[in-house]
């Protein structure tokens, strides 16, 4: 997260790669990858495109990340999405990293076209694709194995942010701009927590089911099947279960934004009573999810070092300062907005 740039040097050889080597175990036999591109480094995670290291030549995505998440993507990916009528990701394999906070995961590529939100035929088929999912998963097991992802969650989560920005007040290294953002976060919380009872009671009324946890435009790829478009959907390491606030969230950062009428129309009755008005309260809840989830995302980068090491998560708080302070302003339980009178926010992690 600091101004310096994590980088990677490939190999001369590419067979001496990290991900190939991984590969090569999964599939039992030497793997010569025509090249590597590097989708995705930070400091807990890579994702690489092995282009021609497939079993029939095609591209294959290597995805190195933490040991807590890895088992739940490989559950969706191995366990669940197989049984869907939906296309899907084909997982290829698992396997364990040398270094015992890691595995990896290698996928199919998702190729395909870009997801807009602006697109109304986009958003219909998120939602399409989203109510099947949610239908399907409420007969199996996932409960048992996903993290909670309901309001108290989320409220837990808000409790733990709280202190982590008032520790940051006392540090030299930050400006006092970047003070009064900490000290205007730290007051937006507390309204929001003012303001709990009635997110608890909505989120209350409503059935729990699978949620994805990060459903944004950089997760999603357009398949163009034979028959109309398919939605190709990844990176469930974020995955629970509880009420699907988060992932109906409208044009909130880089969201997907589904068809809220559609998306009622479909799960109305499978999941419960769901009237268009619970819906759409939903959403709103799930914006302030999204917030929690981000700030909560930045404040693990605040260190008490130079400033160069918080230039990045400051940034990324000054923003969701602003869209929290937005948030707090609207008549959340009475949204009315429709796609065409909103814009998305570009910055997301």
């Amino acid at each position: 997260m600091s101004k310096a740039v994590i980088n990677e040097i490939l190999p001369d050889d590419l067979r001496q790669h990290r991900a190939v080597k991984v590969w090569e175990r999964v599939i039992a036999r030497p793997v010569a990858p025509e090249r590597i591109e590097i989708l995705k480094l930070k400091n807990k995670s890579a994702v690489y495109r092995l282009v021609g290291a497939g079993r029939d030549g095609s591209p294959v995505i290597a995805k190195r990340c933490r040991r807590a998440t890895a088992p739940i993507e490989r559950m969706i990916y191995e366990q669940f999405l197989p049984r869907l009528p939906l296309p899907r990701l084909e997982h290829y394999g698992f396997a364990e990293d040398p270094c015992d906070e890691f595995c990896w995961l290698f996928l199919q590529d998702a190729g395909g076209l870009e997801y807009s939100p602006l697109n109304p035929v986009h958003r219909a088929l998120a939602a399409r694709w989203l109510g099947t999912v949610q239908i399907a998963a409420l007969d199996t097991t996932l409960p048992a194995h996903l993290p909670a992802r309901d309001a108290a969650h989320y409220l837990d989560l808000l409790r733990a942010t709280r202190p982590r920005l008032s520790e940051h007040l006392t540090n030299p290294a930050l400006f006092e701009a970047d003070r009064v953002t900490l000290r205007n976060l730290i007051g937006q919380l507390d309204t929001l927590e003012n303001q709990w009872p009635e997110i608890a009671d909505l989120c209350a009324d409503l059935p729990h089911t699978l949620v994805h946890g990060d459903f944004v435009i950089k997760n999603v790829r357009l398949l163009a099947a034979p028959a109309e478009l398919a939605l190709l959907v990844m990176d469930w390491e974020c995955a629970g279960w509880g009420v699907p606030a988060t992932d109906l969230a409208q044009f909130a950062g880089r969201t997907v934004s589904p068809d809220l009428d559609l998306y009622c129309s479909i799960v109305d009755g499978p999941l419960g009573r769901w009237p268009i008005e619970a819906v759409r309260r939903l959403a709103e809840c799930g914006r302030f999810f999204r917030l929690l989830d981000d700030l909560a995302w930045a404040c693990a980068w605040l260190v008490f070092k130079p400033y160069i090491f918080l230039e990045k998560p400051m940034s990324y708080l000054k923003a969701y300062e602003t869209r929290l302070a937005k948030a707090l302003k609207q008549d959340s339980w009475s949204w009315e907005a429709t796609a065409s009178s909103q814009s998305i926010e570009t910055l997301s992690r």
